[in-house]
């Protein structure tokens, strides 16, 4: 082949892979558009939402913004299933999936729901209406540190100033329904837990508050039937179970009694109290074996402890 002859066919390969580069590349961008809106629940356009648009059988992702009409617009696309992706801070992400031809191509309309303060899901949101949940939330957690610092006016105070905003928000009543009895004023400490019930008849914290601070006035028999009644659901303290025990026991119903200690047990293996009344109603019962395991359990998990000391000094005195 001559010189000439080769260069003529080095130009015409040439020509044709580089033909066929712009052939893909134009295929590859395509045609294809689509408008698109974007709107919040009440169905207003929101402006300022970044849109993602990809395809898995191209490697190519649109990145756009919606306007202040909530609409958007995307050119070059090529023929097939597209992800739209939609997202905004405080908003959940939205997306879709939506065929794309290189003629007319449907609109494409994405909702945007907004990311719910835990207060708004909790009370609803009219229950909060012109309020401010973050700043409700800083006032909760300072007032639960008073409460966790044992500053009972403190924390008394700031869910009082709550509740004045929201009068519905059960828990509150609770909190202020333990601290008042921390603080041992037991009948306000009642009226704000039955108050709790009124929007709440089956709130079990403040059915065993009501119990506990009736059993610290001496009123024993409604005590028991409260006591009773919050241990029959899961949100039963081991402390409930426990002073169900002592009322029985102080009755004399010893079989009762046991049987309240070892739920509290089953609740805290690890706790002395219940353990030792176990062994004393199985020493009332003559059961000399069974007192000695439960005695040797208490120096076991408590020995520094002063069911520990009685424990161990009742198991030296026993054959």
């Amino acid at each position: 082949m001559s010189l000439r002859a080769f260069d003529i066919v080095r130009v015409i390969f040439v020509t044709v892979a580089l033909f066929g580069v712009t052939a893909d590349q134009s295929f590859a961008q395509g045609q294809g558009r689509v408008r698109g809106t974007v709107v919040d629940e009440d169905g207003n356009p929101m402006d300022g939402v970044s849109i993602s648009v990809s395809s898995a059988e191209v490697q190519r992702v649109f990145d756009v913004m919606t306007g202040g009409d909530g609409m958007f617009a995307i050119i070059g696309m090529v023929s097939g299933d597209w992800a739209f992706q939609a997202e905004l801070d405080g908003y959940e992400p939205n997306g879709l999936v939506w065929p794309i031809t290189q003629s007319a191509n449907r609109p494409v309309s994405l909702t945007m729901i907004r990311i719910k303060h835990p207060l708004e899901i909790a009370l609803g949101e009219t229950a909060l209406e012109g309020l401010n949940p973050e700043e409700l939330m800083a006032d909760m957690e300072r007032a639960d540190e008073f409460f966790t610092n044992r500053q009972w006016d403190e924390a008394i105070n700031g869910y009082q100033s709550i509740l004045a905003k929201i009068p519905d928000f059960e828990i509150l009543h609770v909190q202020v329904g333990n601290a008042l009895s921390q603080r041992g004023d037991y009948p306000e400490a009642i009226t704000s837990y039955e108050q709790a019930l009124v929007g709440n008849p089956d709130n079990a914290d403040a059915q065993s508050g009501i119990a506990r601070a009736k059993l610290s006035m001496g009123d024993f028999e409604a005590a028991s039937a409260d006591l009773q009644a919050a241990a029959g659901s899961l949100n039963a303290t081991k402390e409930d179970l426990y002073n169900l025990g002592e009322l029985e026991f102080a009755k004399g119903d010893v079989s009762t009694a046991a049987g309240w200690y070892e739920k509290a047990s089953m609740v805290d293996p690890g706790w002395e109290k219940p353990l030792f009344k176990l062994a004393l109603v199985a020493l009332n019962q003559g059961d000399i074996p069974g007192a000695k395991n439960y005695f040797q359990r208490v120096v076991d998990v408590a020995p520094n402890s002063s069911e520990g000391a009685q424990a161990q000094a009742t198991l030296n005195a026993l054959p």
